[in-house]
């Protein structure tokens, strides 16, 4: 069994990092721009309820595979053990003698004692050295949606980084009424945010009680922000609440589509952003444990979309009843700092309403910095493993530095501080401009659904969910897991599996479609653009 290099988190923490990335009431109230210019608070509230069924779907195909499959390296593994052929039972009975869990094939049932033998055989089972894999297409295949997934993981830092920039500023301007916002205000903040991130994500030891604090911060700012909003609101007599018909009917398309269905679908990267990175748990194996994490991490996955729901959906209703004049608050720098300002009527309190989001926004920073350096490390690691001996020298050397883990801070160092170094790339082509923040935010949806979506396409029409759960069943059969699959279990998550393929093909094309019309170069949608140079990127580090 593999020494544990991470510090350990347990059930509290891991929701912690989970929720505090999601954190789907603030990502609502940070991009609210674009929504209210394609459809008003109608697309962003029906946008939340399309948003949480479908990522209830993606959520539901990656709690199937990480329960049955953990690995740090999430979708990359499951690809590749989906293209790999079924190992002996020669072998993996030796595997089981080599972990010393002789008695292990006498456990039977759930608990602790049980969890405590699996976890070598799983581990050892769960390894990308136990892939066997003889094209090469298939393990180019695999750590390809792995580098995607990590692509969405970036461009997800990124936008944490502008949101919170913009954020930052926009208190700035409510204090200072004669400000004026300047493209390099904008780059300064966001890089310094960005090496603040990297400063602390890379605490290790202080990780776990990070994201337990980024889960209590969390709600206590929305607990706050909610309430003040609404009883501050309560109290202003002078001016009228906004008819239920104004917030759930009407439809205030000024995107220049012809179709309103068009501007409903250009603007739901709105809501659809408030549910980005539910897979960061997945990357949390080695954190939490292998056996653990086959219960844990679904349930985590759910919790967090569900808790995602049940906090964006009413703060979004809330705050459209708060606004008293719509006009400002589509013009401003931060939409929802003057929802605040026009709520209470008090700036100091508006300006401190906002600070709690910026510490809840800045922790989630803190998250998904450690959620990508964990798929850049895991990713590698498995690259390493399955492709060491058909690389040259150099390339071997440069992949097992970013596979490997520092003894004194016990983080992935080098994973680390490439992943900040191409967040600060991205800052230098954000500055400021509201049209290259809708292309990140349209980049980390459709990337990251994406790479959920391979290894459904696999599973369900390349291998076949029955054969696949036969295979998996016999071989921890074999390996005697006190915790096995059920072949029953093949056609529960049919459904899931569909409608996320459907749904990253969807967001892919859709999202692509410029955000206003008539298009030119300062409002056209660059997300194809991203893409493009991402797979350059990709090829490059592949071949």
């Amino acid at each position: 069994m593999a020494e544990k290099r991470f510090t350990k988190f347990n059930w509290l923490s891991l929701l912690g990092i989970a929720f505090s990335l999601t954190s789907s009431w603030l990502g609502v109230s940070s991009s609210l721009v674009a929504g209210l210019y394609s459809g008003g608070p109608v697309l962003i509230i029906y946008g939340l309820i399309i948003g949480a069924v479908f990522t209830i779907m993606c959520g539901l195909s990656l709690c199937e595979f990480s329960s049955m499959l953990p690995n740090a390296s999430g979708v990359c593994f499951w690809v590749l053990k989906l293209l790999s052929e079924p190992l002996d039972p020669e072998v993996m009975e030796k595997e089981a003698i080599e972990c010393d869990n002789d008695d292990l094939l006498d456990i039977t049932g759930d608990g602790p004692l049980a969890d405590e033998l699996d976890e070598p055989v799983l581990e050892s089972y769960c390894s990308a050295e136990n892939l066997f894999i003889t094209k090469k297409w298939k393990k180019d295949l695999g750590i390809m949606t792995g580098l995607f997934n990590y692509a969405g993981a970036v461009f997800t830092s990124a936008s944490i980084c502008a949101s919170l920039s913009l954020s930052i500023l926009g208190v700035y301007s409510l204090m200072h009424p004669d400000y004026e916002l300047r493209h390099w205000n904008v780059f300064l903040t966001y890089e310094l945010l960005n090496i603040a991130m990297a400063f602390v994500a890379s605490w290790a030891r202080w990780l776990p009680a990070i994201s337990q604090f980024g889960l209590g911060i969390s709600v206590v700012s929305y607990v706050l922000t909610f309430l003040i909003s609404i009883i501050s609101r309560s109290f202003n007599h002078s001016e009228q609440w906004p008819t239920g018909k104004t917030v759930f009917g009407e439809f205030t398309n000024t995107t220049g589509w012809s179709s309103s269905g068009m501007a409903f679908i250009v603007g739901l990267i709105n809501p659809l952003w408030s549910f980005a990175g539910i897979d960061s748990a997945t990357h949390m194996v080695d954190d939490v444990g292998y056996s653990a994490s086959r219960k844990l991490v679904p349930r985590i996955i759910i919790a967090t979309i569900l808790l995602g729901f049940a906090t964006a959906f009413p703060y979004a209703i809330v705050m459209f009843f708060c606004i008293t004049d719509s006009t400002q608050v589509v013009s401003s720098i931060l939409p929802i700092l003057q929802i605040y300002y026009q709520a209470t009527g008090n700036k100091s309190l508006s300006a401190f309403m906002q600070s709690c989001c910026i510490i809840t926004g800045f922790i989630c920073g803190v998250s998904s910095s450690t959620w990508q350096n964990r798929i850049l490390w895991s990713v590698s690691r498995t690259y390493h493993l399955i492709e060491c001996d058909e690389m040259n020298a150099k390339k071997a050397q440069v992949v097992a530095k970013i596979a490997s883990i520092s003894p004194t801070i016990r983080i992935p160092v080098y994973a680390h501080l490439l992943s900040h170094f191409f967040v600060a790339v991205i800052g230098c082509i954000f500055m400021g401009s509201s049209t290259a923040f809708n292309a990140i935010i349209t980049a980390c949806i459709s990337i990251l659904l994406l790479s959920y979506a391979v290894p459904c396409i696999i599973m369900v029409f390349v291998v076949g969910k029955k054969n696949f759960y036969r295979n998996i069943a016999s071989e921890q059969q074999a390996l005697g897991l006190s915790h096995q699959v059920e072949e029953s279990r093949a056609s529960w998550y049919l459904v899931p599996n569909i409608l996320t393929i459907c749904w990253a093909l969807f967001c892919l094309i859709f999202l692509s479609f410029p955000y206003v019309i008539p298009v030119d170069s300062s409002n056209m949608n660059y997300v194809s653009v991203v893409y493009g140079v991402m797979a350059i990127l990709i090829a490059i580090a592949l071949y």
